[in-house]
C-alpha cells in the first residue's frame, strides 16, 4: 500500500507517493504542542509577561532606569509586530528614564533586514506614548565598544547604547539551530550587536564538531551541554551583564539586570512561551522545543527533506541548514538524499546570485569556496577554511564534510539548473517521484521522509 505525503515546496505544497514497506518511520513534521494556548500571541504574551519565572514583573523592574530593548531582525521570520508592540507597552507602564530598541542585524544588511521592525517599534512606541530611541545594528560600525575577550578568544565588541542601559530586555523566538545548537537569546549578542571580528571569532567555533544542533550550555539535559559555539556567546553575554558604561564612557563594573520573553511559534500560533529569568527561561524553552520538535529516528539510506517555506527554500545558503539539522541525523553514511527547495532567489538579487546566496557577499564565500574546494580532499579543505577562515565558510565546511566523510549524494529539486548544481557537488532531480520511485525499486534500503527540515532536530538512534 502507497502512502501519500505533502511536503512544502517553498509557498506550495507537493504530492508525493511511497510504499509503507520502505518507510523506515512515520514521516516527520514539526507536532502541534498538546498544551492549548490562548486564541491570540497577544494574550499569551501579556499571559507570560504577568507571570514571570525567577525574576520581578518587567514594569517594576524598568521604573526610573534606562532601558534596551534587543529584537530579531527580519532574516528571523516570527512575530516581531507583536513582541514590540507587547514590551514596549510593558515597559511603557514602568516610566524607564529611557527606552532604546535595538534591531539585530549581525553581519546582515541593516538596510534590507530592519524597515519594517523599525516601522513596527515606531507604531508601538506611538500607541504606548513610550519614546524610544531605534538603533540598527552596524557590525562595522566603529563607535562599538570592546569590553574583554572571552577564553576562547573571542574579542567582546558591542553596541554602546545596549552597554549604557541599567535594564537589558529580550523578545525572542527560540527553534532548534544547526550550529547554536539552539537558536537561544546568546544568538540576541553575539551574533544580533556584535562587531563584524566578534562574530567571525564566535562563529570559527562552528568548525568544531561540537557546535552541533540539539546541544547548549543551558539545555537541561546536563549530557547535552557540551557547544563551543554557544558556551563562547553565553560567556560574551553574562560578561557584558556584568558592566554597565557610564554617561561619560567609561566602562564600570556595575551589573545590570535582565529579562528574557521567549516563545516557540509558527506564523500567527505561539506553541510556548515564558518570560523572566534568562537562563531559566532559556532552559525551558530549550525542554519545549525538544518536545514539539525533537524526533529520534532509525537511520536510512534514503531521504527526501523539505527545508519548508521562504526565507528558508529560497537559496541553498539558506537550504544548507537542514542539512544539519534533519538530514545528517536521518541518513546512513553512504546514503542519498533529495531536498525539495525551489532556491529561487528573493526579489532583486542579482541573476548570477539567485538561488544561491541571499546576496553577493555570501555567495562569493559560501558558494564560491564550495566550487573551488569540491575536488579536494576533507583535510585539505580544513586546512584551508580554517586557515583563511570568514563569516559563512562554516557553511561551505559543513556541506564538504557530508560530501567527503559521510558520503552523501545530495539531489536538488529546485530552479537551480543542473549544471550550476554540478559546480558544487550536487545533483538535479527534476521529477521527485521519479526519483522515488527508482530508489524503491532497487529495494535496497529504507526511506525517511521530513518537512520542514529547517524547523527540527532529527537524531539518529544508536544501530
Amino acid at each position: 500500500m502507497k502512502q501519500k505525503v505533502n511536503l512544502s515546496f517553498g509557498t506550495e505544497k507537493i504530492e508525493l507517493s511511497i510504499d509503507n514497506e520502505r518507510l523506515g518511520c512515520e514521516p516527520i513534521a514539526p507536532k502541534s504542542m498538546d498544551k492549548v494556548l490562548e486564541k491570540s500571541p497577544g494574550e499569551t504574551i501579556f499571559r507570560v509577561l504577568n507571570n514571570p519565572v525567577g525574576s520581578p514583573g518587567l514594569h517594576s523592574m524598568v521604573e526610573s532606569k534606562r532601558v534596551a530593548l534587543i529584537v530579531s531582525d527580519e532574516f528571523r521570520s516570527g512575530l516581531h509586530e507583536e513582541i514590540l508592540d507587547a514590551l514596549i507597552g510593558e515597559i511603557s507602564h514602568g516610566k524607564p528614564s529611557k527606552l532604546t530598541v535595538l534591531c539585530a542585524t549581525g553581519t546582515h544588511d541593516p538596510d534590507i533586514y530592519t524597515p519594517n521592525i523599525r516601522k513596527w517599534a515606531e507604531a508601538a512606541s506611538s500607541k504606548h506614548n513610550q519614546p524610544i530611541e531605534f538603533i540598527e545594528h552596524d557590525c562595522d560600525d566603529p563607535n562599538l565598544i570592546h569590553i574583554g575577550t572571552t577564553s576562547r578568544g573571542t574579542p567582546v565588541i558591542l553596541e554602546p547604547s545596549w552597554l549604557q542601559a541599567e535594564v537589558r530586555v529580550f523578545g525572542h523566538e527560540s527553534k532548534h539551530h544547526y550550529m547554536a545548537g539552539y537558536s537561544s537569546v546568546l544568538k540576541h549578542v553575539v551574533p544580533g550587536i556584535s562587531a563584524r571580528s566578534t562574530v567571525e571569532a564566535n562563529h570559527k567555533l562552528a568548525l568544531d564538531n561540537d557546535s552541533k544542533a540539539g546541544q547548549h550550555p543551558l539545555h537541561p539535559d546536563v549530557t547535552r551541554r557540551k557547544n563551543p559555539f554557544s558556551e563562547d556567546a553565553l560567556e560574551a553575554l553574562e560578561m557584558a551583564l556584568s558592566k554597565t558604561l557610564n554617561e561619560d564612557g567609561v566602562l564600570a563594573s556595575k551589573p545590570a539586570r535582565a529579562f528574557l520573553l521567549d516563545m516557540i511559534s509558527d506564523k500567527k500560533v505561539i506553541f510556548f512561551a515564558e518570560a523572566g529569568d534568562y537562563r531559566k527561561v532559556t532552559s525551558h524553552t530549550i525542554e519545549a522545543a525538544d518536545n514539539q520538535a525533537m524526533f529520534e529516528v532509525p537511520k536510512s539510506k534514503y531521504v527526501v527533506v523539505s527545508p519548508g517555506g521562504p526565507p528558508a527554500s529560497t537559496a541553498l545558503y539558506g537550504v544548507q541548514n537542514c542539512f544539519d539539522m534533519a538530514l545528517l541525523g536521518a541518513i546512513e553514511a553512504g546514503g542519498e538524499a533529495l531536498v525539495l527547495g525551489p532556491c529561487n532567489g528573493r526579489p532583486g538579487v542579482d541573476p548570477d546570485v539567485k538561488g544561491l546566496a541571499p546576496d553577493r557577499k555570501s555567495k562569493k564565500l559560501f558558494w564560491d569556496t564550495l566550487v573551488r574546494l569540491k575536488e579536494k580532499s576533507l583535510d585539505e579543505c580544513f586546512k584551508e577554511i580554517d586557515e583563511n577562515f570568514q563569516l559563512y565558510l562554516w557553511k561551505t565546511w559543513r556541506v564538504l564534510r557530508l560530501f567527503k566523510r559521510d558520503r552523501i549524494k545530495i539531489w536538488i529539486h529546485g530552479e537551480l539548473a543542473p549544471q550550476i548544481l554540478a559546480k558544487g557537488g550536487f545533483l538535479h532531480a527534476p521529477d521527485p517521484q521519479e526519483w522515488i520511485d527508482k530508489r524503491v525499486a532497487r529495494k535496497d534500503g529504507k526511506f525517511t521522509i521530513i518537512d520542514n527540515g529547517n524547523k527540527l532536530l532529527v537524531r539518529g538512534k544508536p544501530a
